[in-house]
């Protein structure tokens, strides 16, 4: 069995292999129309050929090539490719499973005329293709030792976060292969172990018991930061890992082809991707070691095929000094690191970081842990360090941070290093070779109670090291829903340990389930602990019994899914929630709900604040415990209207917004079960408002098929008669008005569906002066989505429409109108979603003109995220204590 290591990069991909020997695999792939050539590296290109252009023999899932020719061909048939697959894995601003690429928003026009319509594939599934060319080509030169029986080392960003790490190990799978992950950092230094050994060690400590050294991993997609300290034994480990920065050799490009716009003007989506892969190319022209003075640019004009409809310019090396040397690596002082508030380069729906200046990120990674000392050696990797004076001025710069002591480290080819160092892991693994340590950054721990916590992993722990547990006597319970609580510490200590929980510990995402007894009923049974760090952000539990049984725990350590909570509701109400229980089953449990008085089922929610406190002040943890309770006995909401109309509001009010707490996908799937049966007493409009009111409140943590099938229900009633739906008018304008807010705050229904429902939104403006219809078209037309994926945005074409007929109404008598409009044009800095300059600053003079806050009007000109205030007003309530909402991490 051999090594293969693989390094799924941005740009490029390469594949190196060890049995004995290290070495590269050339991969092969169409370099031309007809001609395939192997090659070291192969770009992470996607390009679906027109109909006739590729044999099909040569086409990846009947509809893609990967490589050479596709990069080539992505700059001169532009919307027909994929590339950034890796950076699109690691956006959580997007659905990462859905099919958005190549990136377009719906509504937009589609291919030139005459070209078939090219289908989207998801970032994962790009990555998947990219990984399935590899494969093929592998299993041609080896046929009797395919890929999926040899031992893959594949490496990801440090930075990555446990979703992007899942994403990509899901990729890999969905084609056959069983993995090992690697950091791309650690990859890079396993290369320089491999060449130089432990004499470069030796070297660097000289008379010093330790000795750090800095790797700055700037690729085509992310600039990735590590530390890694040398001991005098010669151990090595990991020590630091900056946060994931979406920067690097794209972010250039983008620059250079923003600083080419200029002089050409303003060009649309599909043109300036066109501009970006020429400036890719002059770029690698200009900075290479014999480089022309200036390179020519053309980039076709829209809708033109003619020369004389060709923009032409030039881009010079001195202008790609400025812009790249200058721009991206500035000469700072140390402490002299500040940030840019605002700006940024966005485009083609990825969010760039803001600050483009790589060493103003190392200053503040370098400060950030000044505890562990100053680097003495300086490790740089990645193709932007092919170009020497880039190279010539970060050695520069951190040669005055250090006072001229650091030394750089050189590696052979900053190409295909990782690829080499992955296998050289491998070896290392095998006992080849020295192995770089590090493992978890935190110390894990299970609660025992209220204030104590078991130790189950040990900070520092690596991945795949099992630690058994068996110095206490620990009892599980089986055969009923449970809950584990779990807490990570900087603090290190002993597995096994038992400990005093305080500030230093902080509670992540509790598992909730229910363990099988196999029919033997509830009961407790002793177990030994088994803990063991899985590759891709989960904690692995076994609790082994007496009998050899295992039940197997998995915690979610991904830190992009808040579900902190506080102390239980049991523990913080005690008795309290006793008697909120009581109230509740006794309006609603099956012994006594049909004797209670019509006025006790209406004061329930009032009832429940005296118990308790008043609504605003119910944190997650309460308000979902109240859900709970309340859903158990679902079935007593047919009894009366009365009944019907508080169950409804509860149950939206306790479960908002859907998402961030702990089984709360678990409970939106359970109540969406019980909207196909509508309403047991329909005559009652008010019941039909707070159902409406409901499904609002928990739309966010409903996916894209239910909010569909919302749609489907709410769409006859809204749609104008002439569309040629069944018009339906069964309820007054209170409920209906709870539809139209319903519907227009459903972010992941399809794009093309929302367009609709705002071209119904704004024909009703014509000859309805309410305010609310404004409010429901800004949440339409929202340029940032709350919950939802940015591919579910309108297109931008459809909104300028939409802010043409805003512009022409009297915004003094519509309060609506300005919160609609910032929606509406506020700044993304994707050229897909923004809205033209002109229209932006249309909004942000009138905005002036009635005297709204700078606040208010700054997003319409600068990338400003979203903050509280924005979420509580889409939803109409603020969000429960102990709950925030981030876009959907999917």
């Amino acid at each position: 069995m051999q090594i293969v290591g693989i390094d799924l990069g941005t740009t490029h991909t390469v594949v190196a292999h060890a049995d004995r020997a290290v070495r590269i695999f050339e991969v092969p792939q169409l370099v031309s129309a007809r001609e395939v050539m192997p090659r070291q590296l192969l770009p992470s290109f996607l390009y679906a050929p027109l109909e006739g252009e590729i044999d099909e023999h040569f086409l990846l899932d009947d509809r893609w090539i990967a490589g050479e020719h596709a990069r080539a061909r992505a700059s001169e048939v532009v919307g027909r490719s994929v590339s950034s697959a890796k950076s699109w894995l690691s956006y959580s601003g997007v659905d990462r499973r859905a099919a958005i690429l190549p990136w377009r928003l719906a509504g937009d026009p589609a291919e030139d005329e005459g070209e078939e319509a090219l289908p989207r594939i998801s970032p994962v599934t790009a990555s998947a293709l990219i990984l399935r060319h590899v494969e093929h080509a592998w299993n041609e030169a080896h046929p009797s030792a395919p890929l999926a029986k040899q031992e893959v080392v594949l490496t990801v960003p440090a930075s990555f976060d446990a979703v992007a790490r899942e994403l990509t190990v899901e990729a890999a799978r969905s084609i056959g292969l069983e993995l090992r992950l690697l950091e791309e950092p650690q990859a890079a230094f396993y290369d320089l172990l491999r060449l130089a050994g432990d004499a470069l060690l030796e070297e660097l400590l000289g008379d010093d018991d330790e000795a750090l050294v800095l790797v700055c991993d700037v690729g085509g997609g992310t600039t990735d930061l590590s530390l890694i300290r040398i001991r005098r034994n010669l151990d090595i480990d990991r020590v630091a890992v900056g946060r994931h920065l979406l920067l690097g050799g794209d972010n250039m490009d983008l620059a250079l082809a923003h600083r080419c716009e200029q002089r050409l003007g303003r060009l649309e989506p599909r043109q300036f991707a066109a501009l970006v892969a020429a400036c890719r190319a002059a770029k690698e022209r200009l900075l290479s070691d014999d480089p022309p003075d200036e390179v020519p640019m053309a980039v076709a004009r829209s809708g033109s095929q003619l020369v004389g409809g060709t923009a032409r310019t030039n881009l010079s090396r001195a202008e790609v000094l400025e812009t790249i040397v200058e721009g991206f690596f500035p000469e700072i002082a140390l402490d002299e690191v500040v940030f840019a508030a605002r700006g940024g380069i966005v485009a083609f729906g990825l969010p760039y970081e803001r600050e483009v200046g790589i060493t103003r990120h190392l200053a503040a990674f370098l400060n950030k842990n000044r505890e562990s000392g100053l680097p003495k050696a300086l490790l740089l990797n990645g193709g932007v360090f092919r170009a020497r004076a880039i190279v010539e001025r970060i050695e520069r710069v951190v040669a005055r941070w250090t006072d001229g002591r650091v030394r750089r480290l050189a590696l052979t080819d900053p190409d295909t290093s990782v690829a080499l160092g992955a296998c050289a892991y491998g070896l290392a693994l095998r006992g080849r070779g020295r192995r770089i340590g590090g493992g978890a950054a935190k110390s894990f721990y299970l609660g025992l109670s209220a204030d104590q916590a078991l130790c189950v992993l040990p900070r520092g722990v690596e991945e795949g090291d099992n630690k058994s547990i068996d110095a206490h006597a620990l009892a599980l319970t089986v055969g009923r829903r449970v809950r584990f609580d779990l807490y990570a510490s900087d603090v290190t200590d002993e597995p096994g340990a038992i400990v005093t929980l305080d500030e230093r510990h902080e509670r992540l995402a509790p598992l909730a389930t229910t363990i099988d007894s196999y029919g033997e009923g509830e009961q407790r049974i002793g177990v030994v602990l088994e803990a063991e760090l899985g590759a891709v952000g989960t904690l692995e539990l076994a609790c082994v019994a007496e009998s050899g049984r295992r039940y197997r725990l998995a915690f979610d350590l991904r830190e992009d899914r808040p579900a902190h909570e506080s102390a239980s509701a049991t523990a913080r109400y005690g008795k309290r929630l006793d008697e909120a229980r009581g109230a509740i089953e006794r309006i609603y449990g099956k012994k006594a709900r049909r004797d209670v008085a019509v006025k006790e089922v209406k004061g329930l929610a009032r009832e429940l604040e005296r118990i308790l406190q008043k609504r605003d002040k119910w944190d997650a943890t309460l308000a979902r415990t109240l859900f709970d309770i309340l859903f158990r006995h679902h079935r007593g909401r047919r009894v009366s209207a009365d009944h019907e109309r508080m169950f409804w509001m509860l149950a939206g009010y306790c479960l908002r917004p859907g998402v961030g707490h702990a089984r709360d996908s678990e409970r939106v799937a359970e109540l969406f079960g019980l909207f196909e049966e509508r309403l047991a007493h329909p005559g009652e409009v008010r019941s039909w408002a707070q159902f409406w009111i409901a499904w609002r409140r928990v739309a966010a943590g409903l996916d894209e098929k239910a909010q569909a099938r919302l749609r489907d229900v709410v769409d006859p009633f809204l749609a104008p008669s002439e569309r040629g739906l069944k018009k339906q008018k069964p309820f007054k304008n209170d409920a209906l008005w709870e539809m139209l807010e319903l519907a227009a705050g459903l972010e992941r229904a399809p794009a093309a569906r929302r367009g609709e429902l705002g071209g119904w939104i704004l024909e009703r403006t014509w000859t309805e002066r309410d305010a609310r219809l404004w409010s429901a078209l800004g949440k339409v037309g929202a340029r940032l989505p709350v919950y939802g994926s940015a591919h579910h945005v309108v297109s931008a074409r459809s909104v300028e429409r939409w802010m043409d007929h805003l512009l022409r109404e009297k915004w003094d008598a519509i309060p609506t109108a300005p919160r609609a409009a910032v929606a509406m044009c506020r700044l993304t800095g994707d050229r897909d979603r923004d809205l033209s300059e002109r229209t932006r600053e249309q909004v942000a003079t009138r905005l002036q003109k009635i005297g709204v806050p700078e606040a208010l009007i700054l997003p319409v000109r600068e990338l400003v995220p979203l903050d509280a205030a924005d979420r509580a007003d889409f939803y109409g309530d603020d969000l429960p204590l102990g709950l925030s909402l981030s876009p959907v991490a999917g």
